[in-house]
């Protein structure tokens, strides 16, 4: 490998942040399963962070958007089926967008997954669950259903030496244990080291919340499961507690177990204790709250605890909300490290400094992130091109979590801690990412001149003001004149009497044989005057798009010629005859200085191509590792397509049409074709754009699609791609009325006003 690399072209040292975590999972109980409750309980103890892993009852709203929503703040790997119908898991877990496993396959079974990636609470060098393993508490399998919300079920490995959990000698304890983290649930989070926590509400602390249940009410047991999976664990105190109806009645230490949740903030929140029963009656939890020696709130009803209250030694407040709903935190968790690594063209070997935790898990997911894969598509095809060269590091494939390269492993794996990445170039993504999509595809016959025009010069000079109108104005008609002289010689019947791709390559052939226009400053563009334009005629030239010369008209065969500058002689000669002749004087005066395109770029203008030039010089201003295509010929489905831009762009994928006039996205179908054509590119981002202005009521059209189908949409007209063109225009037409306003009027009693017209373009 060292030598190898030693012959790759060196791109630098970069830096990735790595970090280590457990995969997650979902679990699907049938409606009113405790037996189901129970078996996901136990399924969550084993793993790694399993008391993050949210417990979904398959009701008829299943599928509401609350449970989506739980799903995906969740942020959950796959969703385990405890005892639901399988179709309707299928059926849930297609719309998360997450696989689907059977638990009784959810270790080795077939096929096996992400979710797999994790680790017992015990470890094979040192317990995850701490030293303290002898003191922590597990719930009896086939008791209370409230204490197995609380504990957790929890089976020793076979022939495992160390300290493993037991059972609570009394339930009461399990109170008091729920604030000092000594269930066997609780200990399964050492490691799991959330870093981030983020809710809808602006507060440092709430208050602590106390579901008070019958001892088997699974709504109840569900409710508080989820209410403390989805809390913050470190960053924002936010304690969930549940307790059986008799805690209110019987337990001695009820009061103190309360108390000893209480937030630990500088300021109290108001009220202190939330109450929250799916099972008990208002009565009942009244009666509890006077057993935890806590007085009644008299906040407003339906105000939440938006205010605070000193610290003091005063009792705690509760107050009962029946229909209080627990707060979903967004949060990022896993333990990062950064390490160095020096890219090269190609493969890269990275070795990987891994995070320390106090024992080593036997499966977790790595994530990477950092400057190598910043702009790049977050598709999984591009995650393979990174990974194809570490097919030793895990059994699965690479994929994308957000901006983070995802990778299960076994640990240590076959070369750790060594991973041998493969950053590709953006040309190699974007030829991969149409490999995947289309039967065939290649560059368009504009997309050719485009990429060769984008190789030989600096295209953003095309977004200095007029630039684009004097290339334009310098064009020799050809493919589009052919064109219309076809469909008027054969008297509309066009294009049913030649196939319009046939007429077009035909027009290529043959519509170029007319000599090549050229126009000196004064006359490129109607209304404009030499000080304007000469500046974009002078960076044309800079940039060999265009070149200045003399013209010459002969008398003897009545040719109009061209004659470049660096071919000028003391005595005028025409080209064509060899006759004397002589070169064209502006105003009678000095010889007259005139612009011609080259060959080439007169070429790509008629093949339309500027616009797609334009599109791709204000998004590479905008992100410097944009990397488009300016056309493309696609094979998708069975039917062939022409994109106008495809490529990367702000690491997504882009696709889209670009027009010389936004009028022609007025045609009947166009958006709806240019939108469904992008989608199956796989595209990101659908791009619109037009040299003029695109009117809000086609921009309107073209967003309502591409939200209905998931798009981004990214509209370029005039504003964006031709800068500081409309305040030229402005300044042009001042200037004019200024010069009409300081104009006499006709005398009384002339016919007519006498007019002077201007000169006529030469050719």
């Amino acid at each position: 490998m060292a030598d190898e690399m030693g012959q790759q072209e060196y791109v630098g040292h970069r830096l990735i942040e790595v970090t280590i975590l457990p995969a997650r999972v979902a679990y699907l109980i049938a409606e009113g399963s405790s037996d189901g409750f129970r078996a996901a309980v136990r399924a969550a103890t084993h793993r790694w962070g399993g008391m993050t892993e949210p417990i979904i009852e398959m009701t008829a709203d299943a599928d509401s958007q609350g449970a989506a929503k739980l799903v995906r703040i969740a942020d959950v790997q796959a969703v385990v089926n405890v005892d639901a119908d399988p179709s309707r898991a299928t059926e849930l877990g297609n719309s998360w967008k997450l696989p689907v496993v059977p638990i009784a396959d959810m270790y080795g079974g077939t096929p096996w997954g992400v979710w797999e990636f994790t680790s017992r609470p015990e470890s094979l060098s040192q317990s995850l669950i701490g030293a303290g393993a002898d003191s922590c508490f597990r719930s009896d399998p086939e008791g209370p259903l409230w204490a197995v919300a609380v504990a957790g079920i929890y089976d020793a490995p076979k022939d495992f030496a160390g300290y493993t959990p037991i059972l609570p000698p009394q339930l009461t304890l399990l109170g008091r244990a729920q604030s000092s983290s000594t269930t066997v649930l609780q200990q399964g989070m050492a490691g799991f080291h959330e870093n981030w926590a983020v809710y809808d509400r602006y507060a440092l602390e709430l208050p602590v919340v106390v579901v008070v249940a019958e001892p088997d009410s699974l709504a109840d047991c569900l409710w508080f499961w989820n209410a403390r999976a989805m809390r913050s664990h470190v960053r924002i105190h936010t304690p969930v507690l549940l307790f059986p109806q008799e805690a209110g009645e019987h337990w001695l230490d009820f009061a103190n177990d309360v108390r000893s949740a209480r937030t630990r903030a500088a300021g109290r929140p108001l009220p202190d204790v939330i109450l929250v029963s799916r099972s008990l009656s208002d009565e009942e939890l009244h009666r509890a709250a006077d057993r935890a020696e806590l007085v009644a709130d008299d906040g407003e009803p339906g105000v939440r605890w938006s205010k605070r209250h000193p610290e003091s030694d005063g009792p705690l407040t509760y107050r009962v909300e029946r229909g209080f709903e627990p707060e979903l935190f967004r949060r990022g968790w896993g333990k990062s490290e950064v390490s160095g690594f020096h890219q090269f063209v190609g493969p890269s070997r990275f070795d990987v400094v891994l995070p320390a935790l106090a024992s080593r898990p036997s499966g977790a997911l790595l994530r990477l992130s950092g400057e190598p894969f910043n702009n790049l598509p977050r598709k999984d095809v591009v995650a393979w091109q990174i990974m194809h060269k570490a097919k030793a590091v895990s059994p699965l494939p690479a994929s994308w979590h957000g901006d983070q390269l995802q990778i299960p492993v076994w640990l240590p794996w076959l070369d750790f801690p060594r991973i041998t990445l493969s950053i590709p170039r953006p040309q190699e993504v974007v030829s991969e990412l149409l490999n995947q999509v289309a039967s065939s595809s290649g560059p368009s016959i504009p997309g050719t001149i485009g990429m060769t025009v984008t190789e030989q010069s600096d295209i953003n000079a095309l977004r200095n003001v007029l630039v684009v109108e004097v290339l334009t104005a310098l064009k020799t008609e050809r493919t589009e004149h052919f064109l219309k002289e076809l469909r008027r010689l054969n008297e509309g019947r066009y294009p049913d009497w030649l196939a319009l791709e046939d007429a077009k390559e035909l027009a290529r052939e043959f519509g170029g044989r007319q000599e090549r226009k050229f126009h000196s400053a004064t006359n490129v563009l109607t209304g404009w005057i030499a000080s304007d334009v000469t500046p974009a005629l002078e960076t044309a030239c800079a940039q060999g798009w265009a070149e200045r010369g003399l013209g010459l008209d002969c008398d003897q065969c009545g040719l109009n010629s061209f004659i470049p500058l660096h071919s000028t002689s003391g005595t005028a000669v025409c080209p064509a005859c060899s006759a004397p002749a002589l070169y064209k004087r502006e105003n009678g005066k000095a010889v007259e200085i005139v612009y011609r395109l080259n060959g080439f770029i007169d070429r790509a203008i008629d093949n339309g191509v500027l616009p797609h030039l334009l599109v791709t010089a204000t998004l590479k201003d905008r992100d410097p590792s944009t990397y488009l295509l300016p056309g493309v010929d696609v094979v998708v489905d069975g039917a062939k397509n022409e994109v106008d831009v495809f490529g990367i762009h702000e690491g997504k994928v882009l696709a889209g049409e670009v027009k010389v006039k936004a009028a022609e996205f007025s045609k009947a179908g166009q958006i709806v074709r240019d939108v469904a054509l992008s989608r199956r590119l796989g595209a990101d981002i659908h791009l619109m754009a037009a040299t003029d202005i695109i009117d809000a009521a086609l921009q309107s059209e073209a967003r309502e699609l591409c939200e209905r189908v998931g798009l981004e949409l990214l509209v370029l007209h005039e504003p964006e791609l031709r800068p500081g063109l409309a305040e030229q225009r402005e300044a042009r037409d001042r200037r004019k009325a200024a010069a009409a306003a300081s104009t006499p009027g006709p005398r009384r009693g002339d016919s007519k006003a006498s007019s002077t017209p201007g000169p006529e373009p030469r050719t």
